[in-house]
């Protein structure tokens, strides 16, 4: 006799059993976790979840006009405490060992690995902190980027007002935007985007322009932190100190770290990115829903969120700096790559990465459109390439899935040609590094910059004794600006690890296969690394002084480098102790690889080396700049400055100098209205004050020295001297001391 069918309800319930049985053993499974790994994962993600919730407020209330302490804090704390709460919930404790020839799930990160971390990372603060340089006054970006931030601070928005009516209207001859400061009819935009001076933001409403000026320091330290979390879900959890002392001893990242530069909350968010897909790829399973469950009621996966989460991150970057919308070109494959392979978390993390390079879009269209606009023989072709690699990408995808012919086209892979595709991706990365090495041999690189580029270049070849070409852009020298800062021992090692990898991911690739799970982990950062170290060596896109030059190393390059030297490092201990090497040898493998990493870029940095004593003898020295400060008192004597101004004043600037950099920094910390006078005559300044007395205003006049003024009315008097230090500006040699910096204004008040 038949037994009967089970009912619809009992089905239900069996199924619930079931899926809480499978909750309960992932639960078990996630709790044999130690502390000390989860611990691991969520301190080095903490820096990127909340660089996330300070940006999604700031860029709306920024586009809104109502960028102020109150609502920021009202709407970044909960969302801070949202994406923490879901997003650290449930996150892995161990990763695949892609470092090492065994396959399956690597050791959890020791308590000494992540207390190791996260000194490195809070040394690094200090010290950066300790050696902080008070860039306010505008030279180049960092003066720019702090006066932002400062404006937006105190007035809630980017739109600058000119002010022509304190002066009286417009007058011939008088303007009011300056270096880093555009005129764009009755006001002024910023020439960068708004991202990191919302952050300097907080610094200043923290505690004015002494704590603004410890943000920079604080994000490096966090970049730091968060690059010892990629370090250790990539090449193994012990090692995520060492790849993160090694960073933080790269001059570049210490350059970066003590003044107001994009870079570093760049990297944190492009690390902590990485974590997040990594971790999402490793996530443990979630508990099946119930059937009885409504889809709304249904909580999504960890591996669902930590993808979002990651695509956020990535695609915030295009709200620090324009250049990151590049950086984010090779996340187009990898989606299509995720979809084809059927993982889910290609959906939240294409989404993410959308609502990112949506917020930067916006930043730059809404906020900035004539830096924009500036940019726009560089955007098109970008525009051009996107889309056709989303085409490319879309095409394969679809074929591959679901025109059915992946049994043929891994065939056709197998075949003896193409089946040495991972060896001939190896070559190539071997053949790039030649390339870039011989390159200074067989080419110079010149461009048409415009004038003040050109008479800088020739100006600073002067004072270095060198040929005379201001046109040249020094670009065939970048993989030397490489070894300069972390040496030929790492640049080796890394390409080698880099070679590895990409041999190991192509093959993974053609075959459809990575059961280790290793591969899957490295493609996005394989695809950033590589995109952007090629096009960063090849074309810089920079006055080619040092140190300011090597900050395009810092948000990829260098730390691509590292990364992968530290693999490589980790890959040959690993290959050491398969070979039947003991604990004695596979330590001296370990010590020798991290001395190559560590020494030639800690020679560089503090400028270690020998020279010649009285005696005729030499002597050790160390004159690198990781023991210099730059810019010494420049916050008190722009105190100074605005106490001589005073209040109800109009400034007028008559030296081209002192106008490029004061101009924004007297509208915006002196709290007066300033302009300045372009080849400014007697008749023309006169007809200004006239314009600024009937304004019912003070009307006051500035400029580089005492004769530069006197023509215009009473005596004046000198109310800036400023001795102090600057960044060096060396273009064939890395910078070893700073250079000297001087500062004077006089001041003439009229009527």
């Amino acid at each position: 006799m038949d037994e009967p069918a089970p009912s619809k309800s009992r089905l239900a319930r069996h199924s619930r059993a079931g899926a809480s049985r499978l909750a309960r053993h992932s639960r078990a499974a996630a709790a044999r976790v130690p502390a000390s790994g989860s611990g691991f994962s969520r301190l080095t993600l903490l820096p990127a979840l909340l660089v996330i919730a300070w940006l999604l407020p700031a860029v709306p209330l920024l586009l809104a006009g109502s960028f102020a302490l109150a609502p920021m804090l009202v709407i970044s704390i909960p969302v801070a405490l949202a994406l923490i709460v879901f997003g650290l919930r449930r996150v892995p404790g161990r990763w695949p060992m892609s470092a090492q020839t065994r396959p399956g799930l690597g050791r959890p990160a020791p308590w000494w690995s992540l207390l190791a971390t996260a000194a490195v990372a809070a040394g690094f603060t200090a010290w950066q902190i300790v050696m902080n340089s008070q860039q306010v006054i505008v030279t180049r970006d960092p003066g720019i980027y702090l006066q932002f931030g400062y404006w937006i601070a105190q007035h809630g928005s980017t739109a600058i007002p000119v002010s022509a009516a304190a002066f009286g209207g417009a007058h011939p001859g008088l303007s009011f935007g300056s270096v880093g400061f555009v005129q764009h009819g009755a006001t002024l935009s910023p020439q960068f985007l708004a991202g990191l001076p919302s952050v300097l933001a907080a610094g200043f409403w923290a505690g004015g322009i002494k704590a603004g000026l410890l943000v920079p320091p604080v994000l490096g330290g966090l970049a730091v932190l968060t690059f010892g979390g990629l370090v250790g879900r990539l090449a193994g959890s012990r090692w995520a100190p060492a790849g993160a002392i090694v960073l933080a001893l790269a001059l570049p990242q210490q350059y970066t770290s003590r003044s107001a530069f994009s870079e570093t909350l760049t990297q944190i968010l492009l690390f902590g990115g990485l974590c997040l897909l990594i971790d999402s790829l490793c996530a443990p399973p979630a508990a099946p829903a119930s059937p009885t469950t409504k889809w709304w009621r249904a909580s999504p996966s960890p591996a669902t969120v930590l993808a979002a989460l990651g695509g956020l991150a990535l695609g915030l970057t295009a709200v620090i700096r324009v250049d990151g919308l590049s950086d984010l070109l090779p996340a187009i494959p990898l989606i299509g790559i995720m979809f084809a392979a059927r993982k889910p978390q290609w959906l939240p993390f294409g989404i993410g990465l959308i609502v990112g390079a949506g917020y930067g879009l916006a930043d730059g269209y809404l906020l900035a459109r004539p830096y924009l606009d500036s940019l726009a023989s560089w955007m098109r072709p970008f525009g051009i390439i996107a889309g056709a690699v989303t085409v490319v990408t879309l095409d394969c995808v679809l074929v591959w899935r679901y025109a059915r012919l992946d049994r043929k086209i891994k065939r056709l892979l197998a075949a003896r040609p193409l089946r040495w595709l991972p060896e001939l991706a190896a070559g190539l990365t071997v053949l790039a590094l030649i390339g870039f090495a011989i390159r200074p041999y067989v080419q110079t690189v010149r461009g048409d910059g415009n004038r003040a580029m050109i008479a800088y270049v020739g100006y600073l070849q002067r004072v270095a004794g060198l040929p005379l070409d201001p046109r040249r852009l020094y670009a065939e020298d970048t993989l030397y600006w490489v070894i300069w800062y972390i040496g030929l021992p790492a640049l080796l090692l890394g390409v080698f690890g880099i070679a590895l990898l990409i041999r190991r991911v192509v093959r993974a690739l053609i075959t459809w296969s990575d059961p280790a799970g290793t591969a899957r982990l490295w493609v996005l950062p394989l695809l950033i690394i590589g995109w952007a170290t090629v096009t960063v060596l090849w074309r810089p896109g920079t006055v080619p002084d040092q140190p300011w030059a090597s900050r395009r190393l810092v948000p990829v390059v260098l730390p691509g480098l590292i990364l992968a030297a530290v693999w490589a490092a980790a890959w040959l201990t690993d290959r050491a102790g398969q070979r039947g090497a003991g604990k004695v040898v596979s330590s001296a493998v370990v010590a020798l690889c991290v001395a190559a990493i560590l020494l030639p870029t800690a020679l560089t940095t503090f400028g270690i080396g020998v020279a010649p004593s009285q005696r005729a003898k030499v002597k050790s020295s160390a004159t690198g700049l990781a023991l210099q400060r730059t810019s010494r008192g420049e916050t008190s004597a722009v105190g100074r400055l605005c106490s001589a101004i005073g209040p109800s004043a109009s400034v007028v600037i008559v030296d081209p100098r002192v106008a490029n950099e004061f101009t924004q920094l007297i509208r915006g910390m002196c709290d007066v209205p300033v302009a300045r006078m372009n080849r400014p005559s007697a008749f023309g300044v006169q007809a200004v004050v006239t314009g600024i007395e009937g304004a019912r205003r003070r009307p006051v006049l500035l400029g580089a020295d005492q004769a530069e003024l006197a023509a215009y009315g009473p005596l004046p008097r000198e109310i800036l001297n400023l001795v102090t230090t600057q960044d060096a500006h060396e273009l064939t040699r890395p910078p070893t001391t700073t250079w000297p910096a001087h500062y004077v204004i006089w001041m003439s008040q009229l009527g």
